[in-house]
């Protein structure tokens, strides 16, 4: 009965302690969130030399949600698959995106936690006047600048 309850003690101080790692860890994400935001303006200037005037690799990003695969974001876009994983591969070496999930020949992108921080997907969707998922948003009309 004794080693049941010296190992139930130890499971428990075990739980204890990731649960202070965990805390401490959001906290720190929290710090970094903030201060990355009180450096907005800097870091929406590196995303504007990623895309420049790129629509498409925009809209790729958008459409990048952690479920679809580089064919079902293509398909979902109607671009072309080729396309679409170069621009996947592009905004991954530049730590936008990463791989969420490989399964054979099945890989699924998703954006980094950096996006929430930056707001990366609402700076894309008002530049180039796109819906969250990467379709163009029929809602919002471009004005015309004189």
């Amino acid at each position: 009965m004794k080693a049941v309850t010296d190992t139930q003690d130890r499971d428990q101080q075990i739980l204890s302690r990731l649960a202070k790692i965990e805390h401490k860890v959001d906290s720190i994400d929290q710090t970094s969130a903030f201060a990355l935001r009180a450096d907005e303006a800097k870091h929406l200037a590196s995303v504007e030399k990623i895309f420049r005037k790129s629509k498409r690799r925009a809209q790729v990003y958008l459409a990048a949600n952690g479920s679809r695969s580089v064919e079902e974001i293509a398909e979902h876009l109607g671009m072309k698959s080729p396309h679409v994983s170069r621009d996947l591969t592009a905004l991954g070496s530049e730590g936008l995106l990463g791989l969420a999930e490989s399964v054979g020949h099945r890989n699924i992108w998703s954006k980094k936690a950096l996006d929430h921080t930056v707001r990366i997907s609402r700076y894309l969707q008002k530049k180039f006047i796109l819906a969250s998922d990467g379709t163009p948003d029929t809602k919002k009309k471009k004005r015309r600048r004189r």
